[in-house]
């Protein structure tokens, strides 16, 4: 964690880890405190955020906030400021921009929500967040999703040197000694818990899930026990011919926190004796401490080293032992301990392996807090050599391809989204239009029977969609499945470095002018915001956003075509008549008992055609008798749907049977 939030710290930053007594002692603390049900809270791998709320021209909104003491940080990064902080190509512009668009457009919502915590006329105040887009530093997680960690509230600061210089930071006043630039702050949970309920119902929209504190609990048949790791040899290469050998235990017994030294490299650098690399080089042994120490501050060097693995390896035995909602903790960062009293007044986290695991990051590392400060100079890295045979191959007479996205869930596609996909393959600069229907895991769409709209279901309906307008055997139009969740993750992946795309083919990201909700002036092109050059293939053009988006089509007298009606449609066409005239404005009047069909409300189309055929040949009439005094077409035509209703009906009724009787054929073995 960094930012505005602060550094969360290892057990060897508290102020009561002087010795390797006192760390022992603090694990032997935390192993008590998280065997208690909930006590902890799974630390995720992701990118930790900060967003406060901010009144800008009379307008409240969100904005970020890095902690820094940079003007555009303490008066906020609004969404028209995002590209002010984060120049381009750098990995927080993206998701900055995707978070702040669900936070905007829910901020009517969770108004009464950010008034109980205090945030709504309180800049000082700021959501702790952690973002994660699938694959982090280290850790795969299978979906998008922001965790809530708490509530944060800065310190008061004014700049005293560099660029920032004079600038002051509002905020609470900070107790003596403490250089955390902001602290934790306590909150009504279940005003929390509200405000994440209602986000959600904006974030899974994009693809996104939202989160709080997600609690942890002991494994069941485990035990956390120290003991093993304690008895464990770590060994200390002094020189070439000469390596101390003791247990882990011996060494703490002996060894003293050299958190606030220095220690001087034989290179001339200096570096932090708790640093990662300073810890991995003494582990491996080589080089030796004589190559790569000054003698004065070996013994700090050592000491530091048996800090970090005592830390690593007591930590991985509590983490083996705790599991969570989200699986088990060692799969995660690691968890968070939280208790005044036994810990102090700020947050600690154990991170097992992770203290080596998450090195590297997708982000630019954002060093604005260190301004004013001193900044370590790490141990040397090694350059890496770049692999000159593992460019990808491209073919020299390729030109490039004009590819449009449709993505989407489709919960399930209708007349609204088969107008885009045909305004796409009518352009002839466009060679295709692929149509990617995502596979949800979680947030399923069901009919009031309980029926789960699948992806399978989506997929039909676009096949009928397509048939009626000519353009399924169109080569343009391209209909997939996805097996990402997420409708904007699926497309990220094929566009992606490791995607189908070629370097020379130009993308169109499928959207339309449409508000992105009924009231907003936000356009549903702005979802593709975040999606910069570093989310492409090397050589992959994204096309302008706003004028590639398509004319909406809309209902008749200019209602939005909608997922959610169509499905009440669906679900009441068994018995209500005139729900089967509205779906017909959804998939065209020819389609819609193959729709009803799709969804197990009757035999399909060819099932339909067989009968005819029968009836036919028995010489059964051709069209349904009429009434004196009625229109004989509207008349026939509300007979059929009548009968098309009955059969939907015993249609149902004969698989429920059949299934009956399967069931009863296989339990008396007769399949056999």
């Amino acid at each position: 964690m960094g930012g505005a939030a602060g550094h969360m710290s290892h057990p060897f930053d508290l102020n009561s880890v002087d010795t390797g007594n006192d760390l022992l002692d603090f694990f032997e603390k935390a192993k008590k405190f998280v065997e208690k049900e909930a006590a902890g809270a799974v630390k995720i791998d992701g990118v930790n955020v900060s967003f406060k709320v901010v009144e800008y021209n009379g307008v409240h909104q969100f904005a970020v906030d890095r902690g820094s003491m940079k003007e555009i940080d303490i008066s906020g990064i609004t969404m028209d400021r995002v590209d002010q902080r984060f120049p381009e190509g750098h990995g927080m512009r993206p998701a900055i921009k995707t978070l702040l668009m669900i936070l905007n457009k829910s901020l009517r919502n969770i108004k009464d929500e950010l008034e109980i915590l205090g945030m709504w006329d309180d800049a000082t105040l700021f959501l702790n967040t952690e973002y994660v887009a699938g694959t982090t530093n280290v850790t795969k997680y299978d979906e998008n999703f922001l965790a809530i960690h708490g509530m944060n509230q800065f310190y008061q600061r004014t700049a005293k040197s560099g660029a920032s210089k004079g600038n002051v930071r509002p905020g609470a006043e900070r107790p003596d000694g403490l250089k955390a630039p902001s602290s934790e702050v306590l909150y009504d949970p279940k005003v929390m818990t509200k405000l994440i309920k209602k986000l959600n119902v904006v974030a899974n929209e994009y693809g996104f899930q939202v989160y709080g504190s997600v609690p942890t609990q002991r494994l069941e048949g485990t035990d956390i026990d120290f003991s093993s790791t304690l008895s464990q040899p770590f060994t200390v290469q002094v020189s070439d011919d000469r390596e101390i050998t003791k247990s882990l235990k011996d060494w703490l017994s002996e060894a003293s926190n050299p958190r606030y030294k220095t220690v001087k490299l034989k290179n001339g650098k200096k570096t932090h004796p708790l640093h990662k690399e300073l810890y991995k080089a003494i582990l491996g042994g080589s080089p030796a401490i004589v190559d790569l120490i000054e003698d004065a501050d070996a013994e700090a060097a050592i000491y530091g080293a048996i800090f970090m693995h005592a830390t690593r390896m007591l930590g991985n035995d509590v983490l083996r032992g705790l599991t969570s909602p989200m699986g088990n903790v060692m799969d995660h960062e690691g968890v968070v301990l939280r208790d005044d009293k036994l810990f102090g007044m700020n947050p600690v986290k154990i991170t097992g392996e992770f203290i080596l695991g998450g090195m590297g990051s997708a982000f630019q590392d954002d060093t604005s807090l260190n301004e004013d400060e001193e900044d370590f100079v790490g141990y040397e890295h090694k350059p890496v050599k770049e692999d000159e045979d593992a460019d990808p191959v491209v073919d020299a007479d390729y030109t490039g391809e004009t590819i449009a996205f449709v993505p989407g869930a489709f919960k399930p596609p209708h007349m609204g989204h088969l107008k885009m996909v045909e305004q796409y393959a009518k352009r002839s600069d466009i060679d295709r239009v692929i149509i990617l229907i995502s596979s949800p895991k979680k947030k399923n769409r069901t009919l009031d029977d309980g029926t789960v709209v699948k992806a399978t279901h989506a997929e039909d309906v676009w096949k009928l969609l397509l048939t009626s307008a000519g353009l399924a055997d169109n080569p343009k139009v391209d209909l997939r499945i996805s097996k990402e969740p997420s409708p904007i993750g699926g497309t990220l992946d094929m566009i992606g470095k490791n995607g189908i795309l070629k370097a020379g083919d130009k993308v169109i990201l499928g959207a339309s002018d449409k508000p992105v909700d009924e009231g907003s002036d936000i356009p549903d092109w702005h979802r593709w915001l975040f999606v910069s050059d570093k989310d492409v293939k090397e050589g992959v053009e994204v096309m302008d956003l706003e004028s590639n988006a398509v004319k909406a089509f809309n209902r008749q007298g200019g209602t939005a075509f909608r997922a959610t009606d169509m499905r009440d449609l669906i679900s009441k066409a068994q018995t209500d008549i005139k729900a089967i005239d509205e779906l017909e404005e959804f998939v065209g009047e020819e389609n819609v008992f193959e729709l009803l069909a799709i969804f197990g409300m009757g035999p399909r189309q060819s099932e339909v055609n067989e009968a005819t055929v029968s009836a036919a040949v028995q010489g059964a009439p051709a069209v349904k008798p009429n009434f004196p005094g009625l229109d004989v077409p509207d008349e026939n035509a509300e007979q059929e749907k009548q009968s098309r209703l009955k059969t939907n009906k015993t249609e149902n009724v004969d698989l429920s049977m059949l299934d009956e009787v399967m069931k009863l054929i296989i339990g008396k073995g007769i399949s056999q």
